[in-house]
């Protein structure tokens, strides 16, 4: 016949102890403090590219203004650009120079989350500040 002690009988031996369930919490929290600053960093560039994204469309759409009009004159951002003008981590503002014939874009982050993210510039020769 076989003894069975109280630890290892079926009734005592069928979850986790304490010390295991804390182990894996603290293994999971130091994996979440490495990652959680990559995954917001991520982010940030992702809207700073998007925001990139819709300069240079914007860009486009001002070309093929002047294409039309001679000159870069009554060009607005909130007209050309709608998705630029409402995006909510960037302020852009378009400054039209030398008698309405070049342009430049500047997006500055606006949001609190893209603080410490660069400004963005983009003129009508091309030269981008994320060349």
């Amino acid at each position: 016949m076989q003894v069975l002690d109280r630890y290892t009988s079926p009734k005592y031996n069928r979850g986790f102890t304490l010390i295991e369930v804390m182990i894996a919490v603290v293994i999971i929290g130091i994996l979440a403090a490495i990652a959680y600053p990559s995954y917001l960093d991520f982010l940030r560039r992702g809207h700073e590219t998007e925001a990139q994204g819709q300069m240079m469309e914007l860009a486009s759409a001002l070309e093929a203004h002047r294409a039309k009009n001679f000159s870069y004159s009554g060009a607005t951002i909130p007209t050309l650009a709608p998705q630029l003008n409402s995006n909510e981590h960037y302020t852009s503002n378009l400054t039209l120079s030398n008698s309405d014939q070049s342009f430049t874009l500047t997006a500055t982050p606006s949001s609190s989350f893209m603080s410490g993210m660069p400004v963005l510039t983009l003129n009508s020769s091309g030269e981008a500040s994320w060349d």
